[in-house]
């Protein structure tokens, strides 16, 4: 990892120019918990990163000081090698701040002019874009800390950028999302989940719902942007939810004719949107039944059913909580939806949890149904090595709550500030997850030609063997990491050289073995 929103992350203490700088790794304890400890008690004043063309790589520092601090500036250089050049418009450095009442770090645009009390100490996020033509190849720059117009620390930047291109990840990730009823923020929003690997997005509240009218042209009006903005997985489409909680009021409960009736007719103008611009949809039809005891639990079966029988021609999943929820409706769905499970008020699951290898076999078994994750974690792990394993069950999409819950409420991973997006710290971490995934895409699909071509087959066997012990590492079952404190990598998990992991930290090393199988596999098969 590289940091401390991302997963690993270099942390450099910069103090008086005289002395160096502490270069300290941050790697999870648990997922939700960041904790940063010393790099082998050595002491540095360079901070290395890999990464390949297209990539975004963080690092971040932080500035100690004893004494009160003016006027403080943060410039960066760009970072220049032997085969060209990655402009400082590339290297953008920001604040780590607490924002009151969200619960969450953020980053936010620098202070022109900063003024930092004596005895304080503040985190900087470093993130390095690495333009798409870059050729690979060492690139080196610097981060410099000026005080009253005296530099008082530098940060020097080693980029190794990799002979290497990631595609994306044949996989859906993403997030709930909220209209913001306005084209340009809208794009804005579309192109800071791609930026950040996401592949899909899940609109939900503040979508107009035709139920006294037939007009769904901001269904319409998003679609063609998320067309725009290159989105290529189906559209996760979370508002039809909204109709079986309580926006049919006054037409029944779900097995009259009047709700089933209106229910129908909403949803076929829906998809007579979607068809019309060639959008292919996934349509969330219930929200956690669960929560409903029992009988909810017998209403979204009920549900389910009928939408399969009376809107065959919908793709249809659910946003389910329990485990008799989604036995109950999984069979009647194209796609399962579920976290790792409630109990119910009533205590009806008796325990069971869902994000494991047991369930997710026996849902495929008794339904059919194609599982994907929802609301089971934004951050490092959840989005990269622990969604890699639990692919190999069969799951296929991952969908988050929340990019942007109304403006700034507590629960979503942006903060908006005067149209300024601010991604949270666990934003960046997903970033980092889905690019990890990318890495181990990639060397599956190197393996996988190989063994066809007949190519390389050393190299392939090597390289499969390091992803045996990957996917062994992980314990398919998110309770162990969420509600046990397992971390990952478990200790002792080597696979580069101690003294070139301790520099990377544990994430970062894991990537950087299966980069360098990557590479292996490519020479091979030229």
């Amino acid at each position: 990892m590289n940091v401390l929103l991302i997963g690993v992350m270099l942390l450099g203490v910069l103090q008086q120019p005289t002395r160096e700088i502490d270069l300290y790794v941050t790697d999870y304890m648990a997922p939700a918990d960041v904790e940063p400890e010393p790099l082998g008690g050595r002491r540095s004043q360079r901070a290395t990163l890999f990464a390949t063309p297209g990539e975004y790589e963080p690092v971040a520092f932080a500035l100690a000081n004893s004494a009160p601090l003016r006027d403080v500036r943060i410039t960066r250089s760009a970072l220049i090698g032997p085969m060209g050049v990655i402009p400082s418009a590339d290297v953008r450095v920001r604040s780590v701040e607490r924002v009151p009442g969200l619960g969450r770090s953020v980053l936010a645009d620098l202070d022109p002019r900063l003024e930092l009390p004596a005895g304080s100490t503040r985190l900087f996020w470093v993130t390095v874009r690495v333009p798409p033509d870059s050729e690979p190849g060492l690139y080196a720059g610097t981060v410099s800390v000026a005080s009253a117009g005296e530099t008082i620390a530098r940060l020097d930047l080693v980029l190794d950028v990799l002979p290497l291109r990631l595609e994306e990840p044949p996989f859906a990730l993403g997030f709930n999302y909220s209209n913001p009823h306005d084209p340009e923020a809208l794009a804005d929003h579309l192109a800071d989940m791609r930026e950040h690997g996401m592949t899909v997005v899940a609109p939900l509240y503040d979508f107009h719902l035709p139920v006294d009218d037939d007009d769904t042209t901001e269904l319409g009006a998003f679609i063609e942007a998320y067309q725009a903005s290159g989105f290529t997985q189906p559209m996760y489409f979370a508002t039809p939810m909204l109709l079986s909680l309580n926006r049919l009021p006054g037409y029944g409960p779900i097995d009259s004719k009047r709700f089933q009736q209106k229910y129908i007719e909403v949803m076929q103008r829906w998809y007579r949107e979607t068809s019309a611009h060639g959008q292919l949809t996934l349509f969330s039809i219930g929200d956690e039944y669960t929560n409903r005891g029992l009988e909810g639990v017998r209403e979204g079966g009920q549900l389910a059913r009928f939408v399969f029988e009376e809107l065959p021609e919908l793709a249809t999943t659910s946003d389910m909580n329990g485990y008799r929820e989604v036995m109950e409706m999984a069979p009647y769905l194209n796609v399962a939806a579920f976290n790792n499970g409630w109990d119910g008020i009533d205590h009806h699951n008796g325990g069971r949890k869902l994000v494991n290898e047991r369930f997710i076999s026996e849902l495929r078994r008794e339904t059919g149904a194609i599982p994907w994750f929802v609301n089971t974690g934004s951050g490092r792990l959840p989005f990269g090595f622990f969604f890699w394993r639990m692919s190999k069950l069969g799951v296929r999409g991952k969908v988050e709550w929340y990019y942007n819950l109304g403006t700034n409420r507590q629960g979503s991973v942006i903060h908006i500030e005067e149209g300024s997006l601010r991604p949270t710290l666990d934003y960046e971490r997903s970033r980092e997850g889905v690019d990890d995934l990318k890495y181990l895409v990639a060397l599956e699909e190197r393996i996988a030609e190989a063994r066809t071509t007949g190519i390389g087959i050393g190299e392939a066997d090597a390289a499969a063997e390091l992803l045996e012990q990957l996917e062994q590492s992980v314990i398919p079952d998110w309770t162990a990491y969420a509600e046990r404190d397992v971390s990952f990598p478990a200790d002792g998990f080597q696979l580069l050289d101690p003294d070139r992991a301790v520099s990377l930290g544990s994430f970062n090393a894991l990537r950087r073995a299966v980069a360098e199988h990557i590479m292996a596999l490519d020479r091979a098969l030229r």
